[in-house]
């Protein structure tokens, strides 16, 4: 007897979706939110392409190597859309090529990080950023550039440093809530119509409703963002308390 695959509805979990979220190995902090934000039917499902931090000359590069693998996983999942959920990635990798290369795979919507915040800033509005992140100065200037490159205008692009192992792409995910608020408070100006927190290791789903109450804007962060545009590829239109304006009106 042939197999058929199961209706969405019949599912004990996932019965509205399931999403595949592919995230650089040492990310913890993505799939987290994810799941905090995830309204009821919604499941995900994490696979993982191995960042070579130490070992390699270029590690962002070096783990596209991994992505037909983690494709593999994910097909097996039987996941419903993907959600590429790397930031940086896209500085070195048209993020455009990036989710062709999934969606052609799979044959499944796919969403990348830096695609779903560029469509956020569309939802909104929004054409002046200020941009904080856990990156070096060299990686902040390149995100400039892209940025810059795309329409957009940034008013200021400024990283927070506290551990050495930022500085080979690692402990993003150890920028504390306070130090979250303080770069977003520190990169604040009345040019910048929104502040954009970069980088999907980095925990920001906390401070995203108390930062905007404080300024005023709308703050859009990595994690927040691509999940936003996973539930909407999955064609879930519900609004969200709690993350933010772009998920409670967009």
């Amino acid at each position: 007897m042939a197999y058929r695959t199961p209706e969405k509805s019949k599912r004990p979990y996932g019965w509205r979706a399931r999403i595949g979220l592919i995230v650089p190995s040492p990310n913890t902090v993505a799939e987290t939110e994810f799941w905090r934000m995830a309204p009821d039917g919604v499941t995900i499902h994490t696979t993982r392409m191995l960042l070579r931090t130490g070992d390699v000359k270029d590690p962002l590069l070096d783990m596209e190597q991994y992505l037909p693998r983690v494709l593999e996983e994910l097909r097996g999942l039987e996941v419903d859309v993907v959600a590429y959920g790397c930031t940086a990635s896209a500085l070195k990798t048209p993020y455009q090529k990036t989710q062709s290369e999934i969606s052609g795979h799979l044959g499944l919507p796919t969403v990348t990080t830096m695609g779903a915040v560029l469509d956020a800033f569309k939802a909104l509005g929004v054409h002046r950023i200020a941009v904080g992140s856990p990156y070096t100065d060299a990686t902040n200037a390149a995100e400039s550039r892209f940025f810059e490159s795309q329409g957009l205008t940034v008013t200021v692009d400024k990283g927070v440093q506290l551990f050495e192992a930022q500085q080979r792409g690692r402990h993003m995910n150890l920028v504390p809530q306070d130090a979250v608020e303080d770069l977003a408070l520190s990169i604040d100006s009345p040019k910048a119509e929104a502040v954009f927190l970069s980088c999907s290791d980095m925990a920001t789903l906390d401070s995203i409703e108390t930062l905007e109450d404080k300024l005023g804007k709308p703050v859009i962060s990595s994690a927040q963002a691509t999940f936003w545009g996973a539930l909407r590829a999955a064609g879930i239109d519900v609004k969200l308390e709690g993350c933010g304006r772009l998920l409670k009106e967009h």
